[in-house]
């Protein structure tokens, strides 16, 4: 899954007002609001000049795009502009005359940078599973974040990288710091993740991504394991199902628990047969049933999994298995 934001990177200079004897500085008496407020590369863009202590409506206003007159007219206060590609800017002059006879210069520098921010979780998923593994309790998170400021991927060792959770919790900064680690919490909540990415280079530029992550509870899932073809990873077990021939194997395959706490033996397997609990030998997520006789016969499946490092990463599953009459 990716988020991805289009950011302006812009500079704005202000003008002076001219009186016989007096100047003063303009600050922050207009400003430019553009829409959409985070356009892409070659994308037309409404710029317009906002105000509240200067009458623009009666201004005589002179937009220059790169230095060439655009268009001018009293009470002319939006014009619409293209962005370029990646890393080139476009830059926007408006001369302010009023009907006081006050002048304000006003620049914009419109240039696109896009930010990606990629995530992914280190839980487990079986071979060939096609989504994506999930955030789950206390699991780990590596966020990445993937800056372009001009046509190509950027160096992320140029840039610098300014990383926070839920909005005000900072998570590290650092040049060429690309990646963070998540702390994630309780399944069903939700970690905002940001990152800022200033770019130190000759181009410049800075762009911002957001990301919400979910957590998720674990899931556990049956296969069968058959003898000639293998695990049946393309088609899941529920409820109950009739099986032929003397023997079946079952396995078990875990979904988003912690792969450090399954490597290190800290995810606890318990197998209970017709409610009562059974061991499996050294390798825990298979079962064996076997049949006794040629009568039809029936076992009903219960396995739990918990997580003894993360106490709330844990799942269950039920599966009756029939052996049809010879």
């Amino acid at each position: 899954m990716r988020s991805r934001t289009f950011i302006l990177s812009i500079i704005c200079s202000t003008g002076v007002l001219l009186f016989p004897s007096i100047t003063f500085a303009a600050i922050d008496l207009i400003t430019f609001q553009t829409t959409p407020q985070t356009p892409g590369p070659n994308q037309a863009v409404t710029l317009s000049l906002r105000s509240f202590a200067v009458d623009l409506d009666s201004a005589m206003l002179t937009w220059y795009i790169d230095k060439e007159v655009l268009q001018s007219g009293v009470g002319k206060k939006s014009v619409e502009v293209m962005t370029k590609d990646f890393g080139q800017t476009v830059t926007i002059n408006v001369v302010i005359a009023t009907s006081l006879g006050t002048r304000y210069d006003k620049q914009f520098l419109l240039r696109p940078v896009e930010v990606d921010l990629l995530w992914e979780a280190d839980t487990v998923t079986p071979p060939f599973y096609k989504g994506k593994a999930l955030p789950t309790y206390k699991s780990i998170v590596k966020a990445t974040a993937i800056s372009r400021f001009n046509s190509f991927t950027s160096d992320p060792s140029s840039s610098f990288h300014k990383w926070t959770t839920n909005y005000t919790q900072g998570l590290g900064e650092g040049l060429g710091k690309s990646s963070a680690i998540i702390p994630m919490k309780y399944s069903g909540s939700s970690v905002s993740v940001s990152v800022k990415v200033d770019n130190t280079g000759a181009e410049g530029g800075s762009g911002t991504a957001t990301k919400n992550i979910v957590g998720v509870d674990p899931l556990l899932l049956f296969y069968e394991d058959a003898p000639l073809a293998g695990i049946r990873f393309d088609r899941a077990l529920f409820g109950n199902i009739e099986v032929g021939g003397t023997a079946f194997t079952v396995r078990a395959a875990p979904y988003f628990f912690s792969n450090d706490d399954l490597v290190n033996a800290n995810v606890i397997y318990s197998w209970f047969k017709d409610n009562v609990k059974i061991a499996t030998g050294l390798d825990s997520n298979k079962l064996i049933l076997g049949k006794e006789g040629s009568s039809a016969q029936s076992s009903a499946l219960l396995l739990s999994l918990k997580n003894r490092n993360r106490v709330l990463q844990s799942a269950s599953a039920r599966l009756t298995v029939s052996f049809s009459q010879e």
